[in-house]
């Protein structure tokens, strides 16, 4: 049986089990090209996981290629490097422990490492004031504690709040946060994971009974990128699996009110900061980009149209040494995506733009 037949059938199933008033809406874009582009891509690459969820439900979820070479078969409780699509997933932690009291996005801190005191939404929105990356430090093997000694030699190029500065390093100063609340990165991340009842979101050390799909370039494995994970963990060193990026996305967009309250939601994606990052990425819009306002929030990047408010997308890529991941939400269509790439490319944020531009056109 051909995709597209499957993928119809798929959707006749899904619709006939929604309430009548359901049934009969037409808001589900036809993304029938779009996949077939996505299914047209597969031997370009080393393997992958990817789907498609439409209010809440997944409609469209695929799992190919490879762990590593042409060895075990990637599955869907495959883990994969997510890079820096580890923010969300660690602003998320955060985000159900802000909800249940025991933490605050506005509370002040005094980290050794700062000249300034500093919220979480400062240390997640990337506005601490300070300009220092740490990615020559990290990719250098440097140790955690000697990079967060350079930072404390720092100047900062503003007051925390009042400018913006993407940084791996400063995000990852969460745990020096966590640490002051008797809290780890790792208790945060374990709570994360019991409460949406998944193994496939983890951080080093992992099991060795869980799965992992090695990084490659031009389909030949590289060693699992060492540094990041250890320097900066909360940062760009989270792993998961599709079936944990479901669940991550699921919490994250409002489809489990039982464990994540709507307020804190809504505080997530409240635009921290306007920034430019999108015009370093050379990368097809479905919009004039002078049409395009980049902003960061809690541990999400969000793109506004300035003409079409309409057609804000949420959403977050990562790239790591032979690894690229997007998630992303297009409010107004309740419909997002998940893509997970074991293979050097920029193809998985430019497909999600893509998915991006076929939701809302």
């Amino acid at each position: 049986m051909k995709f597209s037949r499957i993928i119809k059938l798929f959707l006749i199933i899904f619709f006939l089990f929604l309430p009548l008033a359901e049934a009969v809406d037409s808001s589900l874009p036809d993304l029938q090209n779009f996949i077939t582009k996505l299914e047209n891509q597969k031997n370009e690459l080393q393997g992958g996981a990817i789907a498609i969820l439409y209010k809440g439900q997944v409609i469209y979820k695929e799992t190919f290629g490879h762990q590593k070479d042409k060895l075990e078969p990637i599955t869907s409780s495959t883990l994969f490097p997510l890079g820096s699509v580890s923010k969300p997933v660690s602003a998320t932690a955060i985000a159900l422990l802000v909800d249940n009291g025991s933490l605050s996005f506005e509370q002040k801190f005094k980290l050794a490492y700062l000249k300034n005191q500093v919220s979480l939404a400062n240390i997640l929105g990337h506005t601490t004031g300070y300009q220092f990356s740490g990615n020559f430090q990290i990719e250098q093997g440097m140790e955690r504690q000697k990079i967060l000694a350079k930072l404390k030699l720092e100047k900062p190029k503003c007051k925390p709040g009042k400018c913006y500065s993407y940084s791996n390093m400063n995000f990852s100063l969460v745990e020096e946060v966590l640490n002051t609340k008797n809290i780890s990165l790792e208790k945060a991340i374990k709570n994360l994971r019991d409460m949406l009842k998944i193994d496939g979101i983890q951080i080093v050390p992992i099991n060795a009974k869980l799965k992992t799909a090695y990084p490659h370039e031009d389909k030949k494995s590289l060693p699992f990128p060492p540094y990041y994970p250890k320097a900066a963990p909360a940062a760009a060193g989270i792993f998961a699996s599709i079936d944990g990026m479901i669940e991550v996305f699921k919490l994250s967009f409002g489809y489990r009110p039982d464990l994540i309250s709507q307020k804190t939601l809504d505080y997530m994606y409240n635009p921290i900061i306007k920034n430019y990052d999108i015009r370093k990425w050379n990368m097809a819009l479905p919009f004039n980009l002078n049409e395009i306002e980049s902003y960061y929030a809690i541990g999400w990047r969000i793109l506004k149209n300035k003409t079409y408010p309409d057609r804000e997308l949420i959403f977050h890529s990562g790239y790591i040494a032979g690894i690229a991941t997007f998630i992303g939400f297009v409010p107004s269509k309740d419909i997002g995506i998940i893509i997970l790439y074991n293979q050097k490319s920029g193809t998985a944020l430019k497909n999600g733009f893509n998915f991006w531009s076929e939701v809302i056109k």
